[in-house]
């Protein structure tokens, strides 16, 4: 009877030990970090493939966020339950959807006419956008490492438009440049917004609400909506929303949990990831040493920025 009580106590202490170091595990940057670099490199990589017989862009754009708003739902239990508002929440909030509907706009169709790899480089550009911003309207100090960083995060992406002896910029290109700028302009709002509200919900209201204005102002019908949908690899584009909707919400819980000046040259990781995937399986060798250079000055700017 004692043996038994005995191995019935270390059982229930070995559990919770497990229990405990398994939770510790949802606590740590460490793991945000990685699971945001699987999600967003499945979600750019699956998205690229479910929409090549994309007709309209805004109806894309709708399906996505609206899908991903859903995934976005599932995941509350996963986070602390807090709702906290006020009048200045409010008003920030609705200035940063409505700037959020616009870039996604933006991003949904750059992302059709880009490669995975080439908008992931781009996407740091923000980054500079930011430094501008915070020099300009907060009057940061410019240090040299910052300003070193930001030209090499400018040189990169001049390395990506160079094809055959001249730069080469398409309308994808300047789309995903003046997404990376209103994202800047919406970053320097949008300060830790998110700690207010459980963060799958933030997520949802994030992504639904610009799904919202883009059907109403873009006069966009359910119908065409609908034909919209039927036109992609379904499979794949549910699967690019659930990995968007982890890597939304990846994205910003690794950065409560962790230190910028870590995290971020981490994220930057996904132009490299994403190069050799398209490498290795998708067998996209055009431009790909063009690519890693760029990635890896990119890196390298990211780091001298943050640090």
């Amino acid at each position: 009877m004692y043996r038994m009580m005995f191995y019935i106590d270390y059982f229930i202490v070995l559990s919770y030990n497990f229990y405990g170091d398994y939770m510790e595990i949802f606590t740590s940057w460490e793991f945000y970090v990685v699971l945001y670099l699987i999600a967003s490199v499945l979600f750019s990589q699956e998205f690229k493939l479910a929409n090549r017989n994309m007709k309209n862009a805004g109806s894309l754009t709708i399906l996505l966020e609206i899908f991903t708003g859903f995934f976005s739902l599932l995941m509350i239990p996963f986070f602390e339950m807090k709702f906290q508002i006020n009048s200045s929440i409010i008003l920030t909030l609705l200035v940063v959807v409505l700037i959020y509907a616009v870039t996604d706009r933006l991003n949904i169709e750059a992302r059709y006419g880009l490669d995975p790899s080439t908008f992931s480089m781009m996407k740091q550009l923000s980054t500079v956008f930011m430094i501008i911003f915070g020099f300009v309207f907060l009057k940061e100090e410019l240090i040299i490492n910052k300003i070193v960083g930001t030209i090499l995060i400018i040189v990169a992406n001049l390395i990506l438009t160079y094809n055959k002896g001249k730069f080469v910029i398409n309308k994808y290109f300047v789309m995903t440049f003046f997404a990376n700028f209103l994202f800047a302009v919406a970053m320097l709002i949008n300060v830790d917004l998110s700690d207010h509200f459980n963060l799958a919900f933030y997520t949802y209201i994030t992504v639904t609400i610009p799904a919202i204005l883009i059907f109403i102002f873009g006069k966009h019908s359910i119908r065409e909506v609908k034909e919209e949908f039927n036109l992609y690899n379904k499979k794949k584009f549910i699967l690019a929303a659930f990995c968007w909707a982890l890597m939304l919400n990846a994205s910003i819980r690794a950065y409560q949990l962790g230190s910028v000046t870590i995290v971020a040259p981490l994220f930057a990781l996904t132009a490299i990831l994403n190069a050799l995937v398209e490498f290795v399986f998708n067998h996209d060798k055009s431009k790909f040493i063009q690519k890693i250079v760029a990635a890896i000055i990119i890196l390298i700017g990211v780091i001298l920025i943050k640090m």
